[in-house]
């Protein structure tokens, strides 16, 4: 990849070390037909398209249609299980819908959807005990769709899905986890089916993402842990 280029899928294909194939069905959410591939290939090739900071060209489609049909996955580390199973929920789901997830690791998701990079957001990576965040109020005035993942912040023109909840019943009946009901909530917004005002949505502590405990993660402190940080001019 040149300096200063946008990566393309061959970056990402030769830095992952596989075919330009499978790195298209990867980040396509794909799955079934006769394409198999281990997990531990996909989780190669979606860090690496994080860590390049890869994003298809849909320029024209966007300029056509007026939106991107991008969704930005922000989070902090592909290492971490919730964050792994929020990327691979996203991966899976959205493109059902017509969107591409775009992964954001660290704080650049800030610049990214305040220069219009994406039509909606899960914010994955608020900091325990954060009861407002700038950035999403602003999105919110703007109306761009965002969910995020919090226990202390409310809804304000963007929904919540507050972790950990003691009673099970509170829960989206059917939900299989944390990072798919995240991404249903930002489908349903996306479509016009959520209040303008936002939505507060509990998930109970039986709800894991994919085995890793997610109220065990929102405890940890700030800063703890290798962040790989994509930076956007």
């Amino acid at each position: 990849m040149k300096n200063g280029s946008n990566p393309t899928i061959r970056d990402v294909a030769i830095r992952a070390r596989v075919s330009l194939t499978t790195v298209s069905y990867v980040l396509s959410g794909r799955h079934g037909g006769t394409t198999r591939i281990s997990q531990a290939t996909q989780d190669r090739v979606l860090a690496v398209a994080a860590e390049l900071g890869y994003v298809a060209n849909q320029a024209a489609r966007g300029m056509r249609l007026g939106r991107t049909d991008r969704i930005a996955i922000a989070i902090s580390d592909l290492e971490w299980p919730p964050d792994r199973a929020l990327a691979a929920a996203a991966a899976s789901i959205l493109p059902r819908h017509g969107y591409q997830a775009v992964l954001i690791l660290g704080h650049a998701w800030r610049q990214f959807m305040l220069s219009g990079g994406a039509d909606g957001i899960i914010v994955g990576l608020i900091p325990p005990h954060i009861t407002e965040d700038a950035t999403v109020t602003e999105l919110a005035k703007r109306g761009i769709a965002q969910v995020v993942i919090s226990a202390d912040m409310q809804p304000a023109g963007f929904d919540v899905l507050v972790p950990g909840v003691a009673d099970p019943a509170s829960s989206a009946a059917g939900a299989e986890s944390i990072s798919e009901m995240a991404v249903g909530m930002l489908v349903d917004r996306l479509a016009g089916k959520a209040p303008a005002e936002g939505v507060r949505v509990p998930a109970p502590r039986r709800l894991t993402l994919r085995g890793s405990s997610l109220d065990a993660y929102r405890e940890t402190q700030p800063g703890v842990g290798a962040f790989t940080r994509i930076e956007r001019t």
